[in-house]
Order: C-alpha cells, then structure tokens, then sequence
C-alpha cells in the first residue's frame, strides 16, 4: 500500500488503519479522525466506505441551511424522489449520509467517566490506606491495652506486697519495741546481779605482777598500812583478772573477795581517810614493801564492765565541765559539782547528758 499524508496532521500514513473521506476522497489517520483502533475494528466495511471527515460535515451551502443533519436528510430524500419523477431520465446516487453511532462516546462524556474512574480509585485507594492505618493503630492500642492491663496486675500483686511488707515491718517495729524493753529490764536485772555478786569485792589496781607473789599476803599487808587490819580468815579470795583492753601497760588488777559488805565498806573507808591523811605520800607500791619504781595504788568497789565505762565516761565528762567530785557507792556512779550541789546518779550514758 503506498504510503500517503494524513489531511488532518500532514505526517505519513504508515499504517493499514486509516479513513478515506468519500466526499473529498483524502485519507486521516484515527488519531485525526477521532476513532480509537478498537473502535476502527469494530466498524463495518459499509460505514467505513461512508465515511465523511469533519471538514465536508461541516461545510454549510450559500442559499439556506438545509446542510444541517436534520434538514440534510429530508432535503435529499425529495431530490432522490423529484429525479425519478423526471422521465426516469437520470436517477442521481445519493451519498451516504455520516450517522453518529449509538454507542459513539463524546470528550465531555469522555472526560466525565475519567472523572468518576479516577475519583472512584482514589476514593477507594484513600480508603484503604485508612482501613490499613486505623488497623495498624487498632493493633498498637490493643498491645497497649494488653500492657497495661499486666502492668495493672503487676502493680496490683506489688501494692499487696508492699502493704503485707509494711504491715510486716511495722509489727517488726513493735516487736523490736519490746524487745528493747526487754533487753533493758534483762539488762538492769544483770547488772543486779552482778553488782550483788560483787558486794563484798575489793579491786587493787597499781600492784606489779611477779611470779612468786602472794596475793593474800599482798591484801593482809595492804590493810596493815592503812590501819585496818584484815586476817586471812576475812579473805576469801584473791585473784587477779584480765584487763579490759590488751594493749594496756599497767598490770592486771586485783580482786579480792572479803567477809561480807560491811569489811569491804569498812576497808574501801580506812583507804580514803590515809590518803587524806598523808596527801604527799598517798598509798603506793612502796608501802606493800615492794621494790623498784615507785607507783600508785588505787582500791576501789569491783565494778561490772559497763561501770567502769561509765565510771571513766562521767570522770571525762566531769572535768570538761569542772565538776569537783566523782565517785562510787554500791556499784553506783555519782557526780556533784562542788559542796553546794547535790549529787547526780549516772546510770547510763544518756544521763550524762543532764550534767550541765
């Protein structure tokens, strides 16, 4: 098929689908000819060879407007009749006429359903993207649900915990209450004891320690020089005990268990008033005959170990706030002053924060 210029666009026709105008016989490819190739297959061959292109549709005749679809029709119809009404001389072959075919789609019908096509697919696209979000959201509420509710039940199992641990401590609280009074009430009943198991002790402190010693002779010579004789028959006991601290230098101390309470007070009494006596030559190692370096020898009540910390607290504290006197009576601890005050009894740390 030779190859021929389309009217409508003037680009050669390389393809077999084109259309030849009957009335001006030029050929338009179906781009020009506004027919898509399904629609060109689709055609007869009849209509095919009818075809006008718009140009000759749309050409309008100089004396009236008969040229118009509707007119057009009836106007050729009398012509086809008068021409055969003329002696059958000649009968002129009318041209087919260009028919709209009823299933021929305009552009604004065209550019509608595009319309409706695209709204439709975005509308269902939105909508599924939606669809997909709100389930993507649903599914993290419901894991968020899900943990909060064990959450909620771990907090719930460690608030009951919490509340049996507390209810646990405070009955903790209320047993160690009364264990402390316990404590104390045992505590003042061994110290009870213990001072009245000691009643009738002496503690002799200051004596050098020497093998070959003999401490009833030491006690017996003791009371000899202070003028209050004691016979062996009024010694019980004599020993020496541990010191409390293993770093100390000073020897052990002495403990000497007498008659009765009333040998002890009367011998603790003959102490104090020589050494009254005979302030610059106080009792020492010298007067026990013993040789060597000259040293002190205090005789006192044999106390518990928690009086004599308290002893040695409440001397501490006595000379920080210049109190003349501290002593001891029947395992008791007493502070005063100076002669115009009374005496403080000390019976445990804590008192002495009333000495002012």
């Amino acid at each position: 098929m030779p190859v021929t210029n389309c009217a409508g666009c003037l680009v050669p026709i390389k393809s077999k689908d084109r259309l030849q105008c009957i009335t001006c016989h030029s050929f338009f490819d179906l781009p020009c000819a506004d027919i898509t190739e399904r629609r060109f297959r689709s055609l007869s061959t009849e209509w095919k060879g009818n075809w006008k292109c718009p140009k000759c549709c749309s050409r309008i005749p100089n004396s009236d407007n008969t040229n118009t679809p509707v007119a057009r029709s009836a106007s050729k119809a009398s012509v086809a009749v008068s021409s055969q009404s003329r002696g059958n001389i000649t009968t002129p072959i009318e041209s087919p006429q260009f028919q709209i075919p009823p299933n021929f789609v305009t552009e604004d019908r065209l550019r509608e359903i595009l319309k409706d096509e695209i709204s439709s697919t975005i509308k269902s696209t939105i909508k599924q993207l939606i669809t997909t979000e709100f389930k993507t959201i649903y599914d993290k509420i419901t894991d968020y649900q899900e943990s909060m509710t064990f959450l909620s039940k771990q907090y719930e199992d460690i608030r009951v915990r919490l509340d049996d641990t507390i209810s646990c401590m405070n009955e903790l609280k209320r047993d160690n209450e009364r264990l402390k009074t316990t404590v104390s009430d045992l505590t003042g009943r061994l110290c009870s004891t213990e001072l009245h198991m000691r009643e009738c002790n002496v503690e002799v402190n200051g004596v050098p320690e020497n093998r070959s010693e003999n401490l009833i002779n030491t006690i017996v010579q003791l009371t000899k020089v202070i003028e209050s004789p004691l016979s062996s028959d009024d010694i019980h006991q004599v020993t020496r005990v541990a010191k409390l601290s293993r770093d100390s230098e000073r020897p052990r101390a002495i403990v000497a268990k007498l008659r009765n309470p009333r040998t002890r007070d009367i011998l603790l009494a003959a102490v104090t008033k020589f050494n009254k006596q005979n302030p610059q030559d106080k009792l020492s190692t010298s007067h026990l005959g013993i040789g060597g370096t000259r040293s002190p020898v205090f005789v006192s009540e044999h106390l518990t170990p928690s009086n004599k910390h308290l002893h040695a607290a409440a001397r501490k504290k006595a000379k920080e706030l210049s109190y003349k006197f501290v002593w001891v009576r029947n395992g008791r601890v007493y502070v005063r002053k100076d002669e115009n005050h009374q005496a403080i009894s000390i019976r445990s740390e804590d008192s002495l924060n009333l000495i002012k």
